[in-house]
C-alpha cells in the first residue's frame, strides 16, 4: 500500500469509499450532500491537504486535515481494509503537516456510540484527549484534542475527565448533565489561582448515599493521586435539574473554597448564569442549556452592587496572598459589566480597564494582571506578598471608581 496525496483525477474512487461508509459520517445522507462534500474535498486537495492510501488502483482509505484551524476534519477507511494500518499511515502524515506546538483537534463519535469505538481508540492511541461534547449536523460528537508536550491544559482537562467519570458514575440512576463554566471555560485558568467550576443537574433527586459519596469525592480522588494539582481546585454544586430551574430547596452537593457540605440550596448568581448559557462546556449528558434564562440587567447590576458592598465590607484591608489582588480584576469585571451588560473573563477585564485607564493606581492593576497571568512565577515572591499586603486602601479608591459607575445606572 502506498501513501499518496490526493489530486483530482482520484476524486472519482475517492468519492467511491466516501459514498461506500457515508453511515458512519452524519451530514453526508443525501446525494446533495454528498455533492458538497465532493467540492470540499477537491478543494482540499488543490492546498494539499487531502491524502489517500492506495493499493494498485483502488482507495483504501483517506483523510483530510487543515493547516488553518490546526485540525483533522475527515478520516475514512474501506470496511475490508481495516485493522491493516491504514488509518495509523493517514494519521501520521497529517499530524507530521500540522502544528504539534498548538493544540490539534478532531471530532469524533461520543463515548457511548457503538460508531465510536474504533475512532475513539485510535485517537486516544496517538495521544488525543476527550475534551467537549459537541453536536455536529444535529448529532451528538465530542471533541478530541492532542496538546502541545507539557501543555498545562492537558494534565488539567484529563483531572476534569477523571472527574466527571466519578461524579457520573455515582450518578449512574440520576441522569446527570455536567458543565464546565468559569475561568476554564474562558480560557482564563491560572493553576495556583483558578478554580475548576463544574455544575451537576440531576434528573432525579440525589439520594443520601451518593450525597455522603460526592461531598468527600475531592478529598477521595485526592487521596488517591497526591500528586494532582487539580481535584483541590474543583468547585460547584450538584442537585436536580428542576430545583435548579425554579431556586426551589433540594438535596445539594456543594463545593466550595472552604470545604464541601450537603446543604438544601443552591443559587447561581447572574454572572454564572451568563457564563453558563454563553460559555460553559458540555462534558456529560444531555444539554439542557436552552432552558436556562438569561438573568436581565437589573439582575446583573444588582450582583455587581452585592460585590460593592463585599468590597467595601471586606476589602478594607488585605492580607498576603494572591487573592488580594483578584479585588482588583473584580472591580474591573464589575465596570465592565456595567457599562457593556456582558461577561468577560477576569484578565481581559483588567486589560480592558487598564485600556481604558479606569483603576487610579494604574501600578497596582498592571502588577495584579500579571500575577495572574503567572501566579506560579510569583508564589514565592515576598515582594509581591508584601505589596499584596498593602493594597487596602488602593482597592477601595477603585471601588469609588466602581461606586460611580452603579449611581450612574441605579
Amino acid at each position: 500500500m502506498q501513501l499518496l496525496y490526493g489530486v483530482p483525477e482520484d476524486i472519482e474512487k475517492w468519492m467511491d469509499l466516501i459514498t461506500e461508509v457515508r453511515w458512519n459520517f452524519p451530514g453526508l445522507e443525501t446525494q446533495e450532500k454528498l455533492n458538497e462534500h465532493k467540492t470540499s474535498v477537491l478543494k482540499f486537495m488543490d492546498k494539499r491537504q487531502a491524502v489517500c492510501v492506495k493499493e494498485e488502483s483502488k482507495i483504501a482509505g483517506v483523510i483530510l486535515f487543515s493547516r488553518a484551524y490546526n485540525m483533522i476534519c475527515c478520516l475514512a477507511v474501506a470496511p475490508q481494509y481495516r485493522r491493516r494500518g491504514v488509518a495509523t499511515m493517514l494519521m501520521d502524515e497529517a499530524l507530521a503537516n500540522l502544528d504539534k506546538t498548538k493544540e490539534i483537534t478532531v471530532s469524533t463519535f461520543r463515548a457511548d456510540d457503538e460508531k465510536g469505538i474504533a475512532p475513539r481508540t485510535l485517537y486516544e492511541k496517538f495521544g488525543f484527549v476527550a475534551d467537549e461534547l459537541i453536536e455536529e449536523f444535529d448529532y451528538p460528537n465530542q471533541k478530541f484534542v492532542l496538546f502541545p508536550v507539557g501543555a498545562e491544559r492537558k494534565a488539567r482537562q484529563m483531572s476534569i475527565n477523571g472527574m466527571v467519570r466519578e461524579i457520573s458514575c455515582i450518578l449512574a440512576d440520576c441522569d446527570p448533565t455536567i458543565y464546565l463554566y468559569g475561568s476554564s471555560a474562558l480560557n482564563d485558568f491560572r493553576l495556583g489561582w483558578s478554580d475548576i467550576d463544574i455544575l451537576v443537574l440531576t434528573e432525579k433527586q440525589i439520594s443520601e448515599s451518593q450525597a455522603n459519596l460526592l461531598v468527600n469525592l475531592r478529598r477521595t480522588m485526592l487521596a488517591d493521586e497526591p500528586d494532582n494539582l487539580y481535584y483541590r481546585s474543583f468547585e460547584g454544586a450538584m442537585l436536580t435539574r428542576s430545583a435548579f430551574l425554579a431556586n426551589a430547596d433540594d438535596r445539594v452537593v456543594y463545593w466550595g473554597t472552604s470545604g464541601e457540605r450537603i446543604t438544601d440550596r443552591y443559587l447561581l448568581d447572574g454572572f454564572g448564569k451568563t457564563e453558563l448559557i454563553e460559555s460553559s462546556i458540555l462534558l456529560y449528558g444531555k444539554d439542557i442549556r436552552k432552558e436556562l434564562r438569561y438573568p436581565d440587567l437589573h439582575e446583573l447590576y444588582a450582583d455587581v452592587n452585592r460585590h460593592y458592598k463585599t468590597i467595601r465590607k471586606y476589602a478594607q484591608s488585605t492580607g498576603r496572598n494572591f487573592y488580594s489582588f483578584g479585588w482588583l480584576l473584580d472591580i474591573s469585571r464589575c465596570i465592565y459589566t456595567l457599562r457593556t451588560g456582558k461577561i468577560i473573563s477576569k484578565t481581559k477585564a483588567a486589560e480592558w480597564a487598564l485600556q481604558n485607564n479606569l483603576c487610579p493606581d494604574v501600578h497596582a492593576l498592571t502588577t495584579a494582571l500579571n500575577v495572574r497571568k503567572c501566579p506560579l512565577k510569583y508564589r514565592y515572591d515576598k515582594d509581591t506578598f508584601d505589596y499584596a499586603e498593602t493594597l487596602g486602601e488602593v482597592v477601595q479608591h477603585f471601588a469609588d471608581v466602581l461606586e460611580k459607575e452603579l449611581k450612574a445606572i441605579l
